[in-house]
């Protein structure tokens, strides 16, 4: 698609310099500006038609089994957290000089928003605008067709990094499930619930179970 290139371009060569050059003291824009061009950038091609929702990926076959699918991979990473904390808590490990301090660590001081709304925007709204413009209108439509999956799944990973400036093994993760789960289903909402799921977990253990840090810490 010939209007992705344009996009990519406003995103990296002007948008990228003058958010880290004007507004590095600004946290917030700092921290979200990309999900907010990330939506304006799916509403102004979805209102001036030049994109579908089906190129989004948002098939309309199969969507009680996209939902399905997709809520079962969501409660995994959140069902996971809560065994791996009884884990670490049974076995005695909650006591060693690994974990020292985790029940200390205030979540505001490590970059998380403390409020409600702050939490459901960072659990709901940013996994579902960063899905749907990552995944489902770049990913979709640069690699999907004529590739195989395994070359799907491998470019996900290594482009999904590099729209968030973060080169992590989290979101390296993130992009090749997100990238396979579409390939796989052919609906973006497998992806979306998989990501919410990832989201919600973080969430939980920043706020509830700061343990895990010390565990988790090299995949975020």
């Amino acid at each position: 698609m010939k209007i992705l290139t344009p996009i990519l371009a406003v995103y990296f060569l002007v948008l990228f310099p003058t958010i880290h050059i004007a507004f590095s003291g600004n946290r917030f824009v700092y921290e979200f500006w990309h999900i907010l061009y990330f939506f304006l950038v799916l509403a102004g091609t979805l209102s001036f038609k030049r994109i579908s929702l089906q190129r989004l990926g948002f098939n309309k076959n199969n969507i009680r089994k996209s939902l399905a699918i997709g809520a079962l991979l969501g409660a995994l990473p959140v069902v996971a957290v809560i065994v791996l904390d009884s884990v670490v808590v049974g076995t005695g490990l909650s006591q060693s000089e690994l974990f020292a301090g985790a029940d200390r660590r205030a979540p505001d001081e490590m970059g998380f928003n403390v409020s409600f709304a702050g939490n459901i925007f960072a659990t709901l709204i940013v996994p579902f605008v960063d899905q749907v413009f990552a995944i489902g209108l770049i990913v979709n439509n640069l690699f999907t067709k004529g590739n195989t999956t395994g070359r799907v799944i491998v470019s996900g990973g290594l482009l999904y990094p590099l729209l968030h400036f973060k080169p992590s093994i989290g979101n390296l993760f993130l992009g090749m499930l997100s990238a396979g789960l579409l390939k796989a289903t052919g609906s973006i909402i497998v992806p979306i619930l998989a990501h919410i799921g990832f989201a919600t977990a973080e969430v939980l253990i920043v706020f509830n179970y700061p343990r895990l840090i010390s565990v988790l810490v090299f995949f975020v």
